[in-house]
């Protein structure tokens, strides 16, 4: 039990760094770069002390080269999209869409791999979905008319509409977190289903980890030497935290599921991050929850059970 609690602390903590970096205008692209040289750094680090046994290896094919690449790419994409989300809709929002992402994955299971899910499931995807779209129903904030204004067409006393007061700006950006985590686990059901049988996950989650610091590296030492903006101090400090509590959110995850049911740990890990991360956003960072969104949190929780089962 206590991997499983480990595991969840690290990735609330990923959204804190998430929150902090934004208020901080940290580079995202450096932070992120850093954070997967630091998360392979430990990663072989560990395997080279004996913190985790490899039992198989890993075949560099093709097809196994353009998944790394394919999973390393959206990996950092979607790390990307979850700090922008942080930042325009809230730590709570974020990390609740990113959890509900989960449905995507057994949608493809049902299209692609032919994995009828049972009727808890299937139901369990509806209120997923449902619970989507009340996380990302974000109200807009309309801005202050000065004092002394005399009423226009724009400002008269007309109520706007339940449309007109979302913030489709943050909706959209919330809807490619959903996208890209939803992808992510979509590109490790393909690593499972074609190549897990004789390939190692946890070698290919370096691969990918390896690709995602390739891939932001070219973009940094690009920017650096077009503007001469290169890495600060405190990002490559906060990348560091970040790569730590990255790696450490997937070892103690795997560690918790040597111990414990799977169909117990994965509802159990995603509904305390949803929560703690809620929680967290609204007592520490002042973030402030709609009804609608509440009512999304509930019920994303809600369906991460049925899925579960």
């Amino acid at each position: 039990m206590i991997f499983l609690v480990f595991a969840v602390a690290s990735s609330v903590a990923i959204g804190m760094i998430f929150k902090h970096a934004g208020r901080q205008r940290l580079d995202r692209t450096a932070l992120l770069t850093v954070n997967y040289a630091a998360a392979v750094a430990v990663a072989v680090g560990l395997q080279r002390l004996g913190g985790r046994e490899v039992d198989q290896g890993l075949t560099l094919s093709g097809e196994m080269m353009a998944l790394g690449a394919g999973t390393g790419g959206v990996l950092i994409a979607g790390f990307f999209v979850l700090a922008w989300a942080t930042e325009v809709a809230g730590m709570s929002l974020a990390v609740g869409v990113m959890r509900v992402s989960v449905v995507v994955p057994f949608l493809a299971s049902w299209g692609v791999w032919g994995e009828v899910p049972t009727l808890a499931q299937g139901v369990g995807m509806v209120l997923a979905m449902g619970a989507f779209f009340l996380l990302a129903h974000r109200r807009s904030t309309p801005e202050p008319v000065p004092a002394g204004t005399p009423p226009t067409d724009e400002t008269a006393a007309a109520p706007r509409s339940v449309f007109s007061r979302i913030d489709w700006f943050a909706a959209g950006v919330l809807a490619l977190t959903f996208c890209f985590g939803g992808a992510v686990d979509v590109l490790m059901k393909t690593f499972e289903e074609g190549f897990g049988a004789e390939n190692s996950r946890v070698l290919f989650l370096l691969l990918a980890f390896g690709v995602a610091f390739l891939v932001g590296a070219v973009i940094v030492v690009r920017q650096g030497l077009r503007n001469g903006e290169w890495p600060t101090l405190p990002t490559v400090g906060w990348g560091i935290l970040l790569g730590i509590a990255n790696y450490a959110s997937l070892e103690f995850l795997l560690r918790a599921i040597q111990v414990l049911p799977g169909p117990f740990v994965f509802p159990a890990n995603n509904i305390a991050i949803m929560v703690f991360a809620a929680l967290l956003g609204v007592t520490v960072w002042g973030e402030r929850l709609s009804r609608p969104n509440r009512i999304g949190l509930a019920l994303a929780c809600v369906a991460l059970v049925l899925l579960g089962l």
